[in-house]
């Protein structure tokens, strides 16, 4: 017998309800691989932190972090002078900003706890912490004190990790060589962490096989083991080109995250002093490129790499082993080592007006290889988000009255799309306004902000739109419609958001009564509930995992990004679907 041309309602219904349940199942395999956390180490399309999206990268660009320090003409100076310069207060602040604005968190504090990540075994006193920094001897650009001490404050008196748990190390050059003298384990005003001669304490070295190393290596010991839960990268922004024998330029050009863990894998024998006290078996970008794949950096459940922190204060332009001649002003700050040192080179060493006139030319096009051996693409919605005094950003959704920023990004005397502030304020979920207040999502003049921004002497719905328009992205002004798919983060929207799978909004919504959208998922942190009458709830759930969330909005309440928020979407509309036929307005066929 031939299919029916026209099947039943209550067959059609059946099918319909069978072509969700495979549709779920696919979005939720989906997710569960896109965010997986693995001991095996890198694999495609990993997040380092389901609630951070990989792409967020921020800047801090402010000459106030180091004072009064002298003019370019003496920007060489010892490691202890440098210090003397900086402003620690200045510091603190920006770098809680920073993590604000990555974790899209309206405070310091639940920012840094959706940062560091603990395995589910252990309580945060008996967790273990290493810090790698850079400590080469043959230059004093080192991590400033100041921006080690923050990380070691938040791990000791917000989270409870002992003093010491924490160890900072370069196995490479030596840590102790440059930092005993500021650190201690019980004083307050100090480095609160062990300063690790080489890799001694944390268990030496350990043998690992690099596919393309030329020599045979060994990696620091309790991260091969699984015995150290977190890993921070502090860096130090350096041109590099690689030794002078090699092709030009080696290593991309620069010297940040990703090579910084040369001070990790080390040639066999180093540690002891009985072979080449260097990491000269991995001087390729193929060997840099895998070592950061590795399961000893992105093993461990959840990932042990879990921050990458490029401090810019000062920089080498011309090599990497002098000392610093730039004076930058800028710190950087994000999950996946990659993407910070690509945004960075990009914006940062590659770009003379960030640099002070210093410009750095022989970089040809090596560095995109840090995206694509990763699975990223230059064209990647790359969020790189600008904080501070005259700062500019780029990358998905800038906005921008006398300047640009992106996904909530906060610059004085600008406007921001996602996060969406008036013209003239700063937005962003804990956006930095210079001399002002921040609220969630920043304020802008005249109004007052919920984690979407207002626009001056309006409201907003989430997703931060002008009053009377409609925004990017999916956000909606007073009498506007929101778009399908579009993606709130905490600070409002991102341009070109993806909607999560199988989401359905009940009904045509505005400002006024809450967002409605299809799928709308949360860029990295969740999605917060709509309050009524137009502003945007405060409220950012934890638990967010980035632009696969399959949730739906539904009478202004967020569905988490789960296989039941689909269902509950589909549900909404088969009960409409059952309403119609019995009360016999269903004309559909």
């Amino acid at each position: 017998m031939p299919a029916n041309p026209h099947p039943k309602r209550r067959d059609f219904l059946k099918t319909a309800a069978a072509g969700a349940a495979g549709a779920m199942g696919i979005s939720a395999l989906r997710f569960d691989k896109l965010f997986a956390q693995t001991s095996g180490g890198w694999v495609s399309g990993m997040q380092v932190n389901p609630a951070i999206d990989n792409q967020r990268v921020i800047c801090c660009h402010d000459p106030k972090m180091l004072g009064n320090y002298p003019s370019s003409g003496t920007v060489s100076m010892a490691f202890t002078s440098q210090n003397s310069y900086v402003d620690a207060a200045v510091v603190n602040s920006y770098m809680d900003q920073m993590a604000m604005q990555l974790a899209q968190k309206t405070t310091a504090a639940d920012a840094w706890s959706t940062i560091f990540q603990k395995p589910a075994s252990k309580t945060w006193a008996n967790t273990k912490v290493a810090i790698k920094t850079n400590a080469i001897i043959a230059t004093g650009n080192h991590p400033r004190v100041a921006v080690i001490k923050r990380i070691c404050d938040v791990l000791v008196d917000q989270l409870g990790v002992p003093a010491a748990n924490i160890v900072l190390y370069d196995a490479n050059s030596d840590a102790s060589k440059c930092y005993t003298t500021y650190a201690s384990l019980t004083d307050a005003t100090k480095i609160r962490a062990v300063v690790s001669v080489k890799a001694q304490s944390l268990g030496g070295q350990a043998d690992v096989t690099i596919a393309t190393a030329t020599k045979t290596m060994t990696g620091v010991a309790d991260f091969v083991n699984g015995v150290t839960d977190i890993l921070v990268n502090v860096a130090v922004l350096k041109y590099h080109g690689g030794p002078s024998s090699a092709p030009h330029p080696l290593f991309g050009s620069c010297s940040m995250c990703m090579k910084n863990h040369l001070g990790t894998f080390i040639n066999k024998g180093s540690e002891t002093g009985a072979g080449d006290a260097s990491a000269t078996g991995l001087h390729t970008l193929e060997a840099i490129i895998e070592i950061n794949k590795h399961p000893a950096i992105l093993g461990g459940n959840p990932v042990r790499q879990q921050l990458c922190i490029v401090d810019c204060l000062l920089a080498n332009s011309g090599n990497a082993g002098g000392n610093a001649d730039a004076r930058v002003d800028r710190l950087v700050m994000g999950t996946f080592a990659p993407i910070v040192d690509y945004l960075t080179a990009k914006n940062v060493l590659f770009n003379p007006t960030a640099m002070g006139g210093k410009v750095v030319t022989d970089y040809l096009n090596n560095y995109p290889k840090f995206l694509t051996s990763f699975d990223y693409a230059e064209t990647s919605p790359l969020q790189w988000i600008d904080l501070g005094t005259g700062g500019t950003s780029t990358g998905t959704g800038g906005a921008g009255g006398g300047g640009t920023s992106a996904a909530g990004g906060a610059r004085t005397g600008g406007t921001s799309a996602a996060g969406g502030a008036g013209t003239g304020g700063t937005s962003g979920a804990g956006g930095v306004p210079s001399g002002g207040t921040n609220a969630a999502g920043g304020a802008s003049s005249g109004g007052t902000s919920g984690a979407g921004g207002v626009p001056s002497g309006g409201t907003n719905a989430a997703g931060g739109a002008n009053s009377g328009g409609t925004s990017a992205a999916g956000g909606a002004g007073t009498g506007g419609t929101t778009a399908a798919g579009g993606t709130t983060g905490s600070g409002g929207t991102t341009s070109g958001g993806l909607g999560g799978t199988g989401g359905a909004a009940t009904s045509t919504a505005s400002a006024s009564g809450g967002s409605a959208r299809t799928g709308g998922a949360s860029n990295g942190g969740g999605t917060g509930a709509n309050s009524t009458g137009g502003s945007s709830g405060t409220s950012s759930a934890t638990a967010g995992h980035g632009n696969s969330e399959s949730g739906c909005d539904i009478a202004g309440v967020d569905r988490r990004a789960t296989r039941w928020g689909a269902m509950l979407a589909f549900g909404a509309v088969v009960a409409e679907k059952l309403r119609r036929l019995v009360s016999g307005n269903d004309r559909s066929s």
